[in-house]
């Protein structure tokens, strides 16, 4: 989970199956960030902040080192979820570009 700060706060250890992704969980790693919503709560938007971003993307450098060029996707590819509030290769086109084709959706 990314804070607000950027502060990295660790779950269920990466060795555990998670339960983020119905279906998926078994070959994915859950990352969330606090937000993703407007002020009233409920309505989904972008929020997530510099900080966040800058922590996203090193947590994901971290995991392709650990793990090879594994794919980037947003919770909503899967599930009738708006979370993570934007659709992941509309904000990062690149993001997925090293991985090899085989690993793509």
């Amino acid at each position: 989970m990314i804070k607000l700060d950027g502060t990295v706060q660790v779950g269920r250890p990466e060795e555990r199956i998670g339960a983020h992704v119905k279906g998926e969980n078994t070959n994915s790693i859950g990352i969330c960030y606090i937000g993703g919503v407007e002020t009233d709560g409920r309505t989904p938007k972008d929020t997530m902040t510099i900080a966040q971003e800058l922590a996203m993307f090193d947590l994901i450098h971290a995991l392709r080192m650990r793990y090879g060029m594994i794919p980037v996707h947003g919770h909503n590819e899967y599930a009738a979820k708006a979370c993570p509030s934007f659709v992941v290769l509309e904000k990062y086109p690149t993001i997925n570009d090293d991985v090899p084709k085989s690993d793509k959706p």
